[in-house]
């Protein structure tokens, strides 16, 4: 009974991703190293959008307005 997750292990596949030699040789042959990668800071902006809502004989048309947070790289200075 203990070896029973064992043999389970081994007669049923076990998904996983396999990379190409390409992606495996990438870290040791390129110029910048992936270690030593720029840290740039994350900062929140407001957006503001507006639509034209064209009305007809019953309705006027309006504008909707709204507006999202989105995030973008921080200015350095």
């Amino acid at each position: 009974m203990k070896f029973l997750p064992i043999i389970l292990l081994l007669i049923f596949p076990i998904p996983s991703y396999a990379i190409t030699w390409k992606e495996f040789w990438e870290p040791f042959t390129s110029d910048t190293p992936h270690y030593h990668r720029h840290y740039s800071p994350l900062c929140r902006e407001r957006v503001y959008y507006e639509e034209y809502i064209p009305g007809n004989r019953w309705r006027p048309g309006y504008v909707r307005t709204w507006s999202e947070i989105i995030i973008v790289p921080c200015d350095e200075y």
